[in-house]
């Protein structure tokens, strides 16, 4: 079995997925920095599969980080081809232009092995441009390289783009987009056997998503395409759906606690870097429960990122909500909106959750005022120092 090259896509190159909980930072950069490792120390290109980076308008971070792994690979004389997908896609001037070492495969191909596989690219692009570009790949391409929304994967959910009996000629189809880990086959629009393998993102962007990611290795063997997906170091994540008060009472009491730390202890004897080490936990719970999402919250307190979220009854028509999902509702809200993890979140989430929220609200003013004098001022400021003897 030899070899050819590595295969990824939907990096999705940023800061954080989750713009209300920053201090989730640096998985989709680590994830790619472990690709680099591998195709370094196999020897191996590298091709990305579209959606490199998470958007069009960028910041400098992810375009630094995106060229320092491009400069790891020019160092070692191995070549990157990619395509664009859709959340990057310019037509004009793709964004992995901006470094000199990574080749556009967009409707153009190269050739891999001894027995000189060949590969040709399409970017992403829009339903009936994607099937016009299939009519024009060369009769003797083993392997599609695409970006698409496809129906083998979609099945009949959503509005998908193409489909494998759209594709001409070729065996193989490698895909981005789809964020999960999965082979389909179908025949393609000569009838001939076709198979198309999605290696997932290779972070998480969502917490529906598995969270257990990989990356391929394409090989042949005896003229066959094969593939062998290789698992990342990535963040730790606890799932928990909670519908009665005993297994809120359970978790609460440190079952959570718990389980989370035998993650961070696991993670840190694996060797992964401090930026993932502290895992995510997505609790759902009965908007019922008395409390159920301050408890969840204060029992986790900092050692996780926490996405605490309530049920929604699907069942029958709506009824007037207790006291009690009200205001896990409003709370829930309130953590999606402004994050769980600031000074902002907890002084309204001690106003929601009180009693009387009234006097709660006049409890945190009366606070406010009596620390006011130890803020920063033009005037009179604990910075700028107490006047002196000599200054009066």
């Amino acid at each position: 079995m030899q070899p050819l090259f590595v295969f990824c896509a939907d990096l999705h190159l940023e800061d954080g997925a989750w713009s209300t909980k920053p201090g989730i930072y640096g998985d989709a950069y680590y994830s790619f920095a472990q690709i680099i490792d591998y195709c370094i120390a196999h020897n191996l290109p590298l091709i990305l599969g579209g959606d490199v980076l998470e958007k069009k308008s960028n910041s400098a971070r992810p375009i630094a980080k995106l060229c320092e792994g491009l400069s790891r690979m020019q160092t070692a004389q191995l070549n990157v081809y990619y395509i664009q997908g859709n959340h990057e896609y310019d037509r004009n001037a793709p964004w992995l232009s901006v470094h000199p070492w990574p080749i556009h495969l967009h409707d153009t191909g190269a050739q891999f092995g001894d027995a000189g596989i060949g590969v040709w690219g399409l970017d992403w692009l829009p339903r009936g441009e994607i099937q016009a570009a299939f009519q024009t790949v060369p009769e003797d391409t083993d392997i599609l390289i695409t970006h698409q929304v496809w129906k083998d994967f979609m099945g009949n959910i959503g509005r998908t783009e193409c489909e494998l009996t759209d594709v001409h000629h070729v065996h193989t189809v490698l895909a981005g987009d789809f964020h999960v880990t999965k082979v389909a086959e179908s025949v393609n629009a000569q009838g001939k056997p076709i198979k198309m393998l999605s290696p997932g993102s290779t972070a998480m962007q969502d917490m529906g998503e598995d969270p257990h990611k990989s990356f391929f290795v394409i090989c042949e063997h005896e003229g066959q395409i094969v593939f062998s997906p290789h698992k990342l170091k990535t963040r730790g994540v606890i799932n928990y759906v909670v519908k009665d008060v005993e297994l809120l009472d359970e978790l609460c009491a440190g079952k959570l606690v718990k389980e989370i730390n035998a993650l961070v202890d696991g993670a840190i004897a694996a060797g992964h870097h401090p930026d993932i080490r502290k895992p995510l936990v997505r609790v759902k719970f009965d908007k019922q429960l008395p409390d159920a999402f301050l408890r969840i919250n204060t029992a986790i307190a900092d050692l996780a990122h926490v996405f605490c979220e309530a049920l929604t009854d699907k069942t029958g028509p709506r009824q007037n909500q207790s006291r009690e999902a009200v205001k896990n509702d409003l709370l829930s809200a309130l953590s999606d909106l402004v994050g769980g993890e600031n000074e902002t979140y907890r002084l309204a989430a001690a106003v929601l959750s009180a009693e009387e929220p009234a006097k709660e609200l006049e409890a945190q003013f009366a606070k406010f005022m009596n620390e006011e004098p130890h803020a920063t001022s033009e005037t009179g400021s604990e910075e700028l120092g107490s006047p002196s003897a000599e200054d009066v």
